[in-house]
């Protein structure tokens, strides 16, 4: 998926809850954006703040979810 092209439902908020889920790291964008395409219930519930679960957790899920995206990214040849 190219940046910014998710045309759904709430185009800027998605946006930028997927630019403030990728803490900063671009290959995590993409995920993001097409997750909110997969599933626009799941996205939110990442992207806000969820009254069912406590801050903390929902800290570690999202720290999960990048961190299983991370896997994913390339890395650079150790010399």
């Amino acid at each position: 998926m190219a940046l910014e092209t998710y045309a759904g439902p709430e185009e800027t908020w998605v946006h930028q809850a997927a630019i403030r889920l990728n803490e900063g790291q671009l290959h995590r964008l993409s995920h993001w954006l097409n997750s909110a395409e997969r599933e626009l219930g799941t996205f939110r519930w990442y992207a806000d703040e969820p009254a069912d679960v406590s801050g903390e957790s929902h800290r570690f899920a999202v720290e999960f979810a990048n961190g299983l995206i991370g896997k994913d990214a390339l890395k650079t040849p150790e010399p």
